[in-house]
């Protein structure tokens, strides 16, 4: 049996709540969790000096430690998803892209996380309908998660985590797809190449319904994920809903058969990661936290 914990990353956080101290206060006070995914968009490791970055981390891990909170993992966050990061056109903004990925494995490091990474690039419209092109950017970044997975070797981490995305311009977006390039990734890797799950993402418009069933997700690579992103969706797109009574009726996302796809694949740990992107004009701040209440509550009467 899968050995399964509740936790959640900081996208929550963003805007809201910057100071480390107030999260930190949010997980495991308000909301009972004793696990974090990280998310970079709290301290972008690029723009902010290298030194800041440093103090900011070891203030807070050293906050973690004291509330009782792991940081199991780090992630790139959702601000670098609107990139083409690791796969843009340009060579020399690929470059720049690397040493912002590098930075971001150091620092995670300092976090105390055992593993890092996430997202890591969109192909252009034009890149991905020239077959040899694309093919192209696929090797370079072969060798840029090859590069990434020797620096979390030095650091001291266990693995570098990759994510599936939606659509076939943000490789990989597909079962089959995600088996090839999770090979081939694995064979220059210094540390071993893993995925962040996430039960919102996957082709919908794939020919194969697999790709689109959150489930057959789990049941594939359910063992390959220590890590996996959360959220209430419709099964038509990546919605980050909570899990409450009004979503709950019209989402497809049931505790029991994640557990139950998670058991097919036999999975072993691996942390459930609430990913909420609560829009401050949206929902207010009493409207998130009661949201995140109710969406802890439904999975550990689920566990």
């Amino acid at each position: 049996m899968a050995e399964i914990a509740l936790g959640i990353n900081t996208c929550f956080a963003i805007g809201r709540y910057p100071e480390p101290e107030e999260w930190l206060r949010v997980v495991k006070e308000e909301l009972g969790l004793s696990h974090v995914q990280f998310s970079f968009d709290l301290l972008d490791p690029v723009i902010v000096d290298w030194d800041v970055v440093q103090r900011k981390c070891v203030r807070i891990a050293e906050l973690a430690a004291a509330n009782g909170v792991r940081i199991d993992t780090a992630i790139t966050g959702e601000v670098p998803h609107k990139s083409n990061a690791l796969l843009d056109p340009d060579p020399a903004v690929r470059a720049c892209y690397l040493r912002w990925y590098e930075n971001l494995v150091r620092a995670s490091s300092i976090l105390g996380a055992e593993g890092s990474g996430v997202y890591l690039g969109t192909l252009s419209v034009r890149d991905h309908k020239d077959v040899r092109r694309r093919e192209y950017l696929i090797s370079v970044l072969m060798e840029e998660i090859a590069h990434l997975t020797e620096i979390a070797r030095q650091e001291g981490q266990r693995f570098f985590m990759w994510e599936p995305m939606s659509i076939p311009r943000e490789i990989p977006c597909t079962i089959e797809e995600t088996r090839e390039l999770l090979r081939r990734a694995n064979e220059g890797s210094a540390v071993p190449v893993v995925l962040c799950l996430d039960v919102g993402h996957g082709w919908i418009h794939s020919p194969d319904p697999r790709d689109s069933d959150p489930y057959a997700w789990l049941s594939e690579f359910g063992h390959l994920s220590p890590a996996i992103h959360m959220q209430q969706t419709d099964g038509k797109g990546s919605r980050h809903w909570p899990f409450t009574a009004e979503y709950n009726e019209k989402g497809v996302i049931v505790p029991q058969k994640v557990f139950a796809a998670l058991q097919n694949a036999h999975a072993g740990r691996c942390i459930i990661v609430f990913e909420y992107f609560f829009s401050a004009h949206a929902i207010n701040e009493e409207g998130a936290m009661d949201a995140m209440k109710q969406s802890v509550a439904y999975w550990q009467k689920a566990l």
